[in-house]
């Protein structure tokens, strides 16, 4: 069963996630950066994907999913943002820049679970094609 951390500081979009997908996959829920980080080194760095908001309280996920990256390149990452990509801070889009194109998805809030269930399919399919790694 493929492992997916979820990174949500809304703890009721972050139970409705979990609950959407914990059908399917493993789900690890943190509602923080340092949460998250420490759920991934708790469960030996091993992840199949990353779903992370992109505005936290207190930091932003983006930067997660840039650790996470660095420590398993190609890991698939979906962020979720209520803002388009067009209106993100200069310092987001520049670490989306950094994040590259492959196996990045961006979902817009609200969104329905279909949505965030297709993404994540198409993001863990075995073997991944180019199609599926890109958004």
């Amino acid at each position: 069963m493929k492992t997916i951390l979820v990174l949500e500081d809304e703890s009721m979009l972050l139970k409705l996630l979990g609950s959407v997908l914990s059908q399917d996959y493993c789900v690890l829920k943190a509602t923080t950066a340092e949460q998250a980080l420490s759920l991934f080194i708790e469960h030996s760095r091993q992840v199949d994907l990353l779903v992370a908001d992109l505005s936290l309280a207190k930091s932003s996920g983006i930067l997660v999913a840039l650790l996470l990256r660095s420590v398993i390149p190609g890991l698939p990452i979906i962020l979720t943002s209520g803002y388009p990509v067009n209106s993100w801070c200069e310092r987001d889009a520049a670490d989306l820049v950094r994040l590259g194109p492959r196996s990045v998805a961006i979902i817009e809030k609200p969104f329905l679970s279909q949505t965030l269930l297709k993404a994540v399919r198409e993001l863990t399919r075995e073997p991944q094609t180019e199609l599926a790694r890109t958004a």
